[in-house]
């Protein structure tokens, strides 16, 4: 993963213009977008079906 985080922020850094002393910057942008990129694939959890009222007989 820290090598995943690392790649992002080298390339956000390239994009800017390589901009000096922002490396701390980078990586928590990088960590932000690879946390969203992963809450994306998150499927939500299905609604389970109300329990049945069970017949009396009268």
């Amino acid at each position: 993963m820290q090598d995943e985080i690392q790649r992002r922020a080298y390339h956000l850094w390239e994009a800017d213009g390589c901009p000096e002393g922002q490396d701390q910057n980078y990586w928590f942008k990088a960590v932000a977008e690879i946390a969203a990129d992963a809450a994306k694939t998150i499927k939500p959890a299905r609604k389970r079906a109300a329990p049945r009222a069970k017949k009396v007989a009268a």
